[in-house]
């Protein structure tokens, strides 16, 4: 039975692996900022299922991101980061 996870739920997997992990914006445009060993990800809902940007350390303030994924469930969402952020 599929499940459909929220950011917060997302935020409390997260929190205790990375140095740091906070919910950032407001309603629908809220999304989770990770950081660990100068790197990041982002996590926001989209579809039904979740948008991800990966982040390498940058001086630049518009670096873009070094990729983007569409992922269907929390549970992948929290995957993905954890491999991007370890």
């Amino acid at each position: 039975m599929f499940v459909k996870m929220k950011l917060a739920e997302i935020q409390d997997e997260l929190t205790p692996r990375f140095e740091k992990v906070c919910l950032k914006g407001h309603g629908a445009s809220s999304f989770i900022y990770g950081v660990n060993k100068g790197r990041a990800v982002e996590i926001s809902e989209d579809n039904g299922g979740f948008w991800l940007e990966f982040w390498e350390k940058s001086d630049e303030e518009d670096a873009a991101p070094v990729r983007e994924q569409t992922v269907e469930s929390g549970e992948r969402a929290i995957q993905e980061a954890m491999n991007w952020l370890a």
